[in-house]
């Protein structure tokens, strides 16, 4: 049987198809606010058509999402298009960890995917770092409990913002330069948004550490992590796929509940 899974974020929607357990596909839809249920359905069922796969075949379409109306409009579309509830993860569902900040009702529901991912896959304390639109940081201790953490503006955010309030400056690739002196204006750019998200996510990983007084284990994941991948020692491991891994997971821990209404 086929599990689908999608990761609804601010800018892209994160498609993930599961294969006898297996993750075979992932890609990306662009998050579309406007767009109608007969549309994502249509969507959802080309994907799969590419691929060989029918509606029949899918036993679940899991859902994490911080676009409320789009999941509206992707969960009616596959619930149309593959004739079954998508699965979305929120504050009732089992995840494995104790969420223990001032309001558990405001996490987000990929940040509680990527907490309980985190911890079933590399144990605790350990903490999380999802390169998105925003850069969320999420700590969980060695017995899995969900301290909270930190969101920041994502590096996407911070580079729009350099060339979007500035006159003359330029809109510039997001990479990591030759150096980090820059000898002219594209490279003096692309210096201070790598250089200076990495240094603000070095700063950040340390001082939790001395906060929390715990040792964890580092893990980033999202879209932009592979920006940053052999230019840090703060990291410990990079995992792209967390999320989707994390969707499926839950699913699997949840099978007598996994009939959730969209």
């Amino acid at each position: 049987m086929v599990i689908l899974t999608a990761d609804i974020g601010n800018t892209n929607i994160t498609l993930g198809i599961y294969e006898n357990g297996r993750l075979k596909t992932v890609m990306r839809l662009k998050t579309e606010r406007s767009r109608k249920p007969d549309e994502y359905g249509r969507d959802l069922l080309r994907i799969l058509r590419e691929r060989g796969i029918s509606a029949e075949n899918v036993e679940a379409f899991v859902i994490a999402s911080v676009v409320p109306e789009v999941t509206l409009s992707l969960g009616a579309g596959a619930s149309r298009s593959l004739g079954r509830e998508p699965f979305l993860v929120d504050k009732e569902i089992r995840t494995g960890i104790t969420i223990k900040t001032d309001a558990p009702e405001q996490v987000g529901a990929d940040r509680i995917v990527n907490a309980a991912a985190a911890f079933r896959f590399y144990g605790g304390p350990c903490l999380v770092i999802d390169f998105g639109t925003a850069t969320t940081y999420d700590v969980v201790t060695e017995n899995g409990e969900f301290l909270g953490g930190i969101i920041a503006p994502g590096v996407k955010i911070c580079a729009e913002a350099l060339w979007g309030k500035t006159a003359k400056l330029p809109r510039v690739e997001i990479k990591k330069p030759d150096r980090i002196m820059g000898t002219n204006t594209v490279s003096s750019m692309q210096s201070g948004v790598f250089y200076g998200y990495l240094g603000e996510v070095e700063f950040f990983i340390r001082k939790l550490k001395e906060e929390l007084g715990l040792d964890f284990t580092t893990i980033a994941t999202g879209g932009l992590s592979n920006l940053f991948r052999d230019s840090t020692r703060a990291i410990d491991l990079f995992d792209e796929h967390l999320t989707l891994n994390g969707l499926y997971y839950l699913y699997q821990m949840n099978l007598p509940a996994r009939c959730r209404q969209a």
